[in-house]
């Protein structure tokens, strides 16, 4: 299986991604490509999410930066990466229950 193939979006993911500014839609797209040749690439700023109890991710899910002010979050599950949001900074705190 290809690295592309060990991925993929949920309808949701799909939905919040069509709601980016055109910029940020190709700057996500230019990130992708970049997680699959190499998913620890330091620009990445890639990172597991706590489980604190308070956000709306899944336990075990990752953070990948799209920007400064742009994340996007999956999930693997059995060997895929199961991506299921996007959003920005301020939305991505909200999303995890992170601190304001």
């Amino acid at each position: 299986m290809s690295s592309a193939q060990r991925n993929r979006r949920t309808r949701g993911f799909r939905a919040l991604f069509d709601e980016l500014p055109k910029g940020i839609q190709q700057l996500a797209k230019f990130a992708f490509g970049l997680f699959l040749a190499n998913p620890y690439h330091p620009s990445l700023r890639r990172h597991t999410l706590d489980d604190n109890r308070k956000g709306r991710h899944r336990c075990g899910s990752v953070s990948v930066s799209i920007t400064m002010q742009y994340r996007a979050i999956y999930v693997e599950v059995d060997g895929v990466n199961v991506w299921y949001w996007v959003g920005t900074h301020a939305q991505y705190k909200v999303f995890t229950g992170g601190p304001r």
